[in-house]
Parts: structure tokens; sequence; C-alpha cells
């Protein structure tokens, strides 16, 4: 097979790759029969690392001290700690670049072992901004990726916006023009695209004069859990309450803040949070909740205390009550949310979504009603709360959600043939 290119979308939660020499690329099977994996690392202390789901699964069934789970990596692009000294991956001190690569090349290993040849020419997908308001920042980050997927093993490498790649992935469903929004909402950022679409659009291999207006927030799936870990599970560790011997005072709230990120989770391990953490139980009014916090960042179950966070949030897109009993805790405790929780709790969030939504449609010089098809791509864009405030956008225009895991893959794919056959 000649002239073969790759598409890779290195997501915030979840990756996908697709390859071929044309207009019908193939996905990538990425962990057993999958053609997604989750964005995960376990490093393993006798040197070994694993990925996705293993990776996730490893890690829960582990001891808390055999080895490391690393999530949301992609969010490290473009800031300082891309050029720190690293982080102490078991007795091996390992730097951000070499974390992130180590899964780029798994999956162009996949990408290679199914083409059954090495493949050299990739696109990557990008957000329209790793960094919100910081340009410096987001050329960084695309550079630091850049660089990467060179160390990886590819030779050449472009970038391709997430949503125009899931647009392209459309296109090929159209029989006629369409004036398309395209809403990928993943697990780190937002990303809006207003573009037309339609057969005779899809074989120019410049498509600046179809695309309308981008826009993009630092706002995501990560950024719910988080919400809703404060909302909801962190009350139960201790936060809210109060410390003090004599005169009271709110918790300090950073640790219940870090333990709500997925990227934050192992900086809450060191000795001095730990020891932080024991003297506000010292000093709490509610010690059996701070306890449990102890117990936590002791046994370095942070990562499985999110994941419970994040399956919740998912279950309430299809209930409007959930209980989680986090019976890897003493005692198993019990936390009930509901729906209307859940919804409270990203509040905020969802407003910056929709003025994001607003500003893409001014940026574009058109009117909501002009829009015929809305795309809808990414895992978040599943949350109740999330869609309808895309139909309330778009009232007239005929909405799709196929492929919503994947059609970035598949759009990456097509632009790469474009670009390298």
């Amino acid at each position: 097979m000649k002239n073969i290119s790759a598409g890779i979308d290195f997501g915030t939660s979840n990756s996908a790759a697709a390859f071929g020499p044309g207009s019908a690329p193939e996905l990538v099977a990425l962990e057993n029969a999958h053609t997604t994996i989750p964005t995960a690392l376990y490093f393993e202390n006798a040197d070994g690392v694993l990925f996705g789901r293993e990776a996730i699964a490893c890690y829960m069934d582990a001891e808390p001290d055999a080895g490391r789970l690393m999530r949301s990596i992609k969010r490290i692009l473009g800031t300082s700690l891309m050029n720190s000294g690293g982080t102490l991956v078991g007795k091996r001190l390992l730097k951000y670049d070499e974390i992130i690569g180590t899964f780029i090349r798994h999956i162009k290993e996949k990408i290679d072992a199914a083409a059954g040849e090495d493949i050299e020419n990739v696109v990557l997908g990008r957000p329209v901004h790793f960094r919100d308001n910081d340009p410096a920042g987001d050329a960084r980050a695309q550079a630091e990726l850049h660089a990467i997927a060179i160390n990886a093993g590819f030779k050449s490498v472009a970038f391709q916006l997430e949503p125009i790649a899931a647009a392209f992935a459309h296109e090929r469903l159209l029989t006629g023009e369409k004036l398309a929004f395209v809403a990928d909402i993943g697990g780190g950022t937002s990303d809006f695209t207003i573009i037309r679409l339609g057969p005779e659009y899809a074989q120019k291999l410049d498509r600046a004069a179809d695309i309308l207006a981008n826009h993009g927030i630092r706002v995501g799936g990560n950024d719910f859990d988080k919400a809703f870990s404060l909302k909801s599970f962190m009350p139960q560790f201790g936060m809210e309450t109060e410390i003090g011997l004599g005169k009271t005072l709110p918790i300090p709230t950073a640790p219940f803040f870090e333990l709500s990120t997925w990227s934050q989770i192992n900086d809450l391990y060191t000795y001095k949070s730990l020891n932080l953490i024991k003297k506000y139980l010292h000093q709490s009014r509610a010690p059996q909740r701070v306890e449990r916090l102890l117990e936590i960042v002791e046994r370095r179950l942070g990562h499985k205390n999110l994941a419970r966070v994040e399956e919740a949030k998912i279950e309430l897109s299809g209930a409007p009550q959930i209980k989680t009993v986090l019976e890897f805790l003493s005692g198993a405790p019990a936390i009930t949310a509901t729906r209307e929780d859940f919804e409270i709790a990203i509040e905020r969030d969802a407003q910056k979504l929709n003025e994001a939504i607003k500003e893409c449609i001014r940026r574009a010089g058109v009117k909501a009603s002009d829009i015929n098809l809305v795309i809808l791509t990414g895992g978040s864009t599943e949350i109740p709360y999330i869609s309808q405030a895309m139909r309330a956008h778009f009232p007239d225009a005929e909405l799709s959600a196929a492929d919503k895991f994947s059609s970035v893959g598949l759009g990456l794919s097509f632009d790469a043939a474009r670009r390298f056959n």
C-alpha cells in the first residue's frame, strides 16, 4: 500500500487514530477491539508502562505504592511544567515530554501494525486554543507536540483544528451544501467552528474560504468532573467544615481542588500535604470527614475517587439521581447526587460555553438561524444539559452526533490524505 498517512486525535480524556491512502480511512484498533483509548498511562515501579483501559484497571487493583497513574497529560502542553525538571515516577525522574512521547509512540506503533508499514506522515488534531488568552503558550504547546511527534518516529507532522476535522468526517455523508456549526466538547477544551460543507467542497485542498469562524475555550469534561466533585463529593471529605482549637476558620480548600483535578492529584502525595492534613484532622470540627481525606492521601486513592466522580457524572445522563458507594474507603461512605446537583455545579462552565457559541456566530457574521446543520463530537456533548443548550441555540437545525468519539480521528486522516498523498 503506497502513500499512506495517518491522523491522530490526541485527546485530554480519550484518543483515536485512523490511516489510509485516500477517501476511505480506517480507524485503528488502539486497545484490543476498541478504536478509542483513554489517554492514560500507568508506570509500574518495575519499569513497565501500561496504556488506556489496562492502565486504569491495573492502577485500581494495585497496591498504592506499586506505580503511578497519569491522565489528562495533554493539559500540560504549553505550561511551565514542560520546562521543569520533570516528575518522579517510582525511582525515575521523567520529563513531561517523555511521558507524552511514550503515549504518542504507543499510538504510532498501533498505526504501523495496522498499516503493515512505518507511517511517516501524520496530521495531529489540536484545539482552537491550547491555552486561553495566551498566544505565546498556545504556540509553545503546538511546537512541543510537534517535537514529541517527531521524536516518536514521524517524519512529517501537520496540524488541523479538531472541530474542522470533525466537519471533514461528516462531509462525506452529505449530498448537498450545508452551513454547519461544529461543537467539539472534549475532556480539556470546547471548540467551535462554522464551515460550509458539501460534496463540491470535499476535494478542495484549501478550505480557508469555507471556514467562516473558529472559537474555543479551555473548558471540558475534566472541568465538569472538578465542579461536580467539589459540590457533591468533597464535602464528604471535610470541605466547607471548620478547623481551630479556639477561633475557628474554614478548612483550606487547596487539597480538595487538587483531588478534583485529574492533572493535579499526584501533587497532593507529598509529606508536606500529608502533614498539613494531619494538622487539619487534629483541629477539625468534623474529624470523621477529614479522616476520609487523610485516608485518600495516605493510600493514594485520588484517581480512584475521581474516577467514581466521572462514573457518577455519566450515570446522571441517564438517571435523575444516583448513589455512589466508595467501598475502597473505611466505612464505605455513600454519596447521593441528583442531576440537578450536577447541573448547578457546572452552571458557570455551561455559561462559558454559551458565550463561546455566541462569539463564534458573531465572528462568522451570520445569524444562528442561518445554521442548518449542527455536528456534535466529543463525549461531553452526551450530557443532557449540554446537548439541550445546543438545541436552544439552533432549534431549527439538523442535529448530527454520528461517530461522536472517532469523527475527529477520521477527519484528520482525510486531511492527511489531501496533504501528503
